[in-house]
C-alpha cells in the first residue's frame, strides 16, 4: 500500500505514460516506478537516469542488474533486489552464481574485468571509506575508464535513495 496517491498505468499522462511505456505492457508497473509517479520531475530524471544506463556503452546489462541486486541487498530494498534476481536468472545465472554476487564477485559469470568492476562497487557499498586511488587505477589498468567506475558506483548508490522512498512511502 502506498502512503501517497500514486498513478496508474491506464490513468498516466505526460512524463508519468512516457516512463511507464519503458515497461513492456505484460510487466506490472515496477513500485519505485509507481511511487515516483507522484513526483512527475522525479520520475523524468528517474526516466532519464533509466535511459542513460540502458544505453551504456561499457557497461552491460548482467553487470549493471548484478551491480544494482548488490546494493539493493545491502540497502534491503526487497523491490528492486527481486526485480534484479529475477532478471539475472532472465539473463541465465544461476542461483548459486547469485548468491555468489555480494561474497565473491569472482566467482560469477562475469568476465574478469567486470567481476573486478563489481568487487569494487561491492567494496564502495560495503566500506566506501576503504576506497584508494590504487583501486581506481587497477580498474582504469584493466580497460574501464574512470567515468565508468563513477557510473557504477551512482547505479549503486541509486538503490540506497530508492531504499529509503521505499521504506517511508510503502507499507506491504
Amino acid at each position: 500500500m502506498y502512503l501517497v496517491n500514486t498513478v496508474e498505468r491506464d490513468k498516466a499522462e505526460g512524463i508519468v505514460a512516457d516512463t511507464y511505456a519503458l515497461v513492456p505492457a505484460q510487466i506490472d508497473i515496477p513500485v519505485p516506478m509507481r511511487l515516483l509517479s507522484v513526483s512527475p520531475g522525479l520520475m523524468e530524471r528517474q526516466a532519464n537516469m533509466i535511459r542513460y544506463f540502458r544505453h551504456h556503452d561499457r557497461l552491460s546489462p548482467p553487470l549493471l542488474a548484478s551491480i544494482r541486486y548488490v546494493a539493493s541487498e545491502k540497502f534491503a530494498y526487497a523491490p528492486c533486489a527481486v526485480f534484479n534476481h529475477n532478471l539475472l536468472r532472465m539473463q541465465g545465472m544461476s542461483e548459486d552464481d547469485i548468491a555468489s554476487l555480494s561474497c565473491k564477485p569472482a566467482e560469477t559469470p562475469l568476465d574478469e574485468t567486470e567481476s573486478a568492476l563489481l568487487a569494487f562497487v561491492t567494496r564502495a557499498v560495503n566500506e566506501p571509506a576503504t576506497v584508494t586511488r590504487a583501486h581506481i587505477e587497477e580498474l582504469v589498468e584493466l580497460g574501464w575508464r574512470e567515468s565508468d567506475v563513477v557510473d557504477a558506483v551512482q547505479a549503486a548508490s541509486n538503490m540506497l535513495g530508492m531504499s529509503l522512498m521505499y521504506r517511508t512511502f510503502v507499507r506491504d
